[in-house]
């Protein structure tokens, strides 16, 4: 059965924006992004505390901040995706003795609607370029303000295969050629192509546009929509200033050094600026080095890779590439629309920027988290776990999710929004780019639609990441308890300097992706004594980085096993960003289990999801504390907001061979309960296997799990995303709301 697709409400008239930066602190300033349709709208500072709207919970709640209601006028934003390389403009008087491009590329896409630029300075009739044509053939484009000619290959070029291509043109005797050959052991002879051509065009037209690699027709710093967006890698591009010789290509397609060829007026290694860097190195004498645009995707494997490494560091020569993509997005640059200074005594917490015109409203997200502990206990909101799963598109990606839920799909207006603006506003790292390669970047400055407090996912018609994690907060406000908002950011930039002061940590539902600097801080912490509460599941999972110069991205690199959407290309699962090696932490030494005594064990969507059933060790007199108020025979959270039950969505167990601390005490399980739409997670399925479902493979279960660590520190861990959203069941009484507070007070005794 396919997908059958409901929209929630009406659709969404355009009002949306974003905030530079997504984390701030009490007394920063912070700006607001915004595209409207409307002409005018109001803008209010609220604090989130309750994001589920759904009938049968205590409903949404926000809190205004006084002094920060303002009418802006609106105006729309338009956003130029696309990845490249922006240089000076080059003089064309340079080229009086001729002109010849040379470079390797690798298309992902070399077939199309448009011209694929390689190396261009060309627009309105006037410069130069190197370019696939929509047929995908090689293409010397020479233009002189009167005409443009183009001179290309007869053939097509294979998808995903190294190129080395060349266009020249001799003004003196009126000739150009362009080549294509095919790099590898079983080049494909038909594709190593060459055309030559008289021409009666003169000289070259000047332009004052910049010289571009992978797009062309960027007019000037004001003017950045990318034309012609080339989708692949390119490596080692070059210009010269005459047509060179045969001898002289076959030298350059035999890896000489492109500064050994005479006149050489501009050589770009890709390997000699970090690949973190949004800059390039031009190796000739005129220092033509160039601005990486966009941020398209860097450290990868050249034509000359031969498998003998697997790291740039070893062999940088061997990763000097970099990938483009029509689609890549950084920044949206979008103009700012109005400007808040923030009280100095403004409270920690999840904000929002609140905007209203006409019938139309918006929340645009941010957090305000504390330099200084204030309070004893800190929820730290996985802010890096947002970005990877922003603007996720995959319920557009024509994949039939019909076997994954049984639940029907009522799309969210937001994500009807982001289907109609797919290449405007990126994707997420579980998504793909419009050539097939897997998204590793994300960043925050664009409109994140699912980090909205009302948004629900398409997956279960349930609130999902930030509009779930309200739930605990809104707990901890019904309950009394004082606390201070951390995030993902501030954990990576500080460690354990920012987590020392505090009793307890509480996580929210989903921290799956974690930085090695956030488990070294989270370790640290809890070996100086700290207690830990893991409210979620499937948390400490994916090898994650944070761009070391640009805060507002991250980097995620899949490995090989574990559920992914895409896989990394063979020799390039080296994180640019860091150098570490990407995958899950499980595979790289770091388990959750060592960490917080269970991991990711299975997931799934169900129209019910099950409870758990306490087991022996849970009436030990040492844990007795975590049960009090509790039957013995009570079942724990058969009840909640999202699929009616607390262990679900994804599950963790247990289990002493990925390292769970053999103190760990295994309270509670659901183990048994759980339906065929529960799937054991792909790491443990080593062998093709029927039985991998909820009704009958074991390992399909959340466990609930407490042990002590070193220095009188503790970890409560639930092993379930669903905990959160049982806490108000019957007006906050009830026994999953019991146990949380049981832990919590306890982690918070005085010592």
């Amino acid at each position: 059965m396919a997908n059958e697709l409901t929209l929630r409400g009406k659709k969404r008239s355009e009002l949306i924006g974003y905030s530079n930066p997504m984390v701030v602190h009490p007394g920063d300033s912070i700006q607001f992004m915004v595209s409207s349709e409307f002409p005018e709208y109001e803008a209010t500072l609220v604090r989130l505390i309750h994001g589920d709207e759904n009938p049968e919970g205590p409903g949404f709640k926000i809190k205004v901040v006084e002094g920060f209601t303002d009418t802006h006028k609106g105006f729309q934003q338009k956003t130029y995706p696309g990845s490249y390389i922006s240089t000076q403009t080059v003089k064309l008087d340079s080229f009086d003795d001729g002109l010849t491009i040379s470079s390797w590329i690798y298309a992902t896409k070399p077939v199309g609607n448009n011209y694929q630029a390689i190396v261009s300075q060309q627009a309105n009739e006037a410069g130069f370029g190197l370019y696939l044509n929509p047929q995908g053939q090689a293409t010397l484009r020479l233009s002189n303000n009167e005409k443009t000619i183009d001179i290309s290959t007869d053939y097509c070029i294979t998808k995903s295969q190294w190129y080395f291509v060349v266009g020249a043109f001799d003004p003196r005797e009126g000739t150009a050629m362009v080549m294509q050959r095919q790099c590898g052991k079983w080049p494909n002879s038909a594709a190593n192509c060459e055309t030559s051509k008289k021409l009666n065009l003169g000289k070259l037209s000047t332009t004052n546009i910049p010289l571009t690699i992978a797009a062309s027709g960027i007019t000037d710093s004001l003017v950045k929509q990318p034309y012609n967006c080339f989708n692949g890698k390119i490596e080692s591009p070059c210009i010269f200033s005459r047509s060179i010789s045969s001898i002289e290509i076959e030298n350059l397609f035999s890896n000489c050094d492109p500064s050994d060829v005479p006149d050489l007026i501009a050589g770009w290694n890709f390997s000699r600026t970090p690949p973190y860097s949004n800059k390039v190195e031009d190796i000739s004498n005129n220092h033509w080095h160039g601005e990486v645009i966009n941020f398209p995707m860097r450290g990868l494997t050249g034509h000359n890779w031969n498998g003998s490494v697997f790291s740039r560091k070893i062999a940088p020569e061997q990763y000097g590439s970099i990938h483009f993509h029509e689609d890549d997005i950084e920044d949206m640059k979008w103009d700012p629309s109005f400007s808040w200074e923030l009280p100095k005594d403004l409270r920690s917490g999840c904000y929002a920027a609140f905007l209203k015109g006409g019938d139309e409203e918006d929340y645009v997200t941010f957090f305000v988290s504390d330099s200084t502990p204030k309070e004893k206990i800190a929820f730290l909101v996985p802010t890096i776990t947002y970005l990877a799963y922003a603007n996720e598109r995959v319920l557009f990606a024509g994949i039939d999710f019909s076997g994954l839920t049984n639940i029907p799909i009522i799309v969210d207006p937001y994500d009807a929004f982001l289907g109609e603006n797919l290449k405007e506003f990126g994707g997420s790292i579980y998504d793909v780019h419009s050539d097939g390669s897997g998204i590793c970047y994300s960043t925050s400055r664009r409109p994140i639609v699912n980090l909205r407090p009302k948004h629900r996912h398409w997956v279960h018609s349930c609130p999902r990441k930030l509009p779930f994690d309200l739930y605990l907060i809104d707990w901890l406000e019904k309950k009394g308890f004082s606390y201070d908002v951390i995030t993902d950011h501030d954990l990576h930039k500080r460690g354990h300097e920012l987590l020392k002061e505090y009793d307890v940590v509480l996580t929210g539902s989903h921290p799956e992706y974690w930085t090695s600097s956030m488990l070294d801080g989270l370790d640290h912490f809890m070996d100086d004594g700290g207690n830990l509460m893991y409210l979620g599941g499937n948390g400490f999972y994916w090898v994650t980085a944070v761009d070391p110069e640009r805060d507002h991205i991250i980097e995620v690199r899949r490995g090989y096993a574990a559920g992914r959407a895409w896989e990394s290309h063979v020799g390039e699962l080296e994180l640019a960003s860091n150098g570490e090696i990407g995958g899950i932490w499980r595979h790289l030494g770091r388990s959750p289990n060592k960490l917080v005594g269970v991991g990711f064990a299975a997931q799934g969507w169900d129209m019910k999801t099950p409870g758990y059933k306490r087991l022996p060790a849970s009436y030990d007199p040492n844990v007795q504390f975590i049960f009090k108020g509790i039957e013995r025979d009570e079942v724990i959270g058969d009840f909640g907001l999202v699929m009616s039950g607390a262990a679900g969505d994804e599950v963790d167990r247990i289990d002493y061979d990925y390292g769970t601390p053999p103190q760990a005490i295994r309270l509670a399980t659901s183990e048994g309960l759980h339906s065929s739409y529960y799937l054991v997670c792909h790491e443990d399925v080593m062998v093709t296997m029927p039985s991998i479902d909820g009704t009958n493979n074991q390992k399909v279960r959340a466990d609930m799990v407490y042990y002590q660590t070193q220095n009188d520190g503790a970890v409560f861990s639930v092993g379930s995303i669903n905990w959160l959203g049982s806490l108000s069941h019957n007006n906050y009484e009830n026994n999953v709301s019991r146990i949380t507070e049981n832990v919590l007070r306890e982690f918070v005794k005085e010592k």
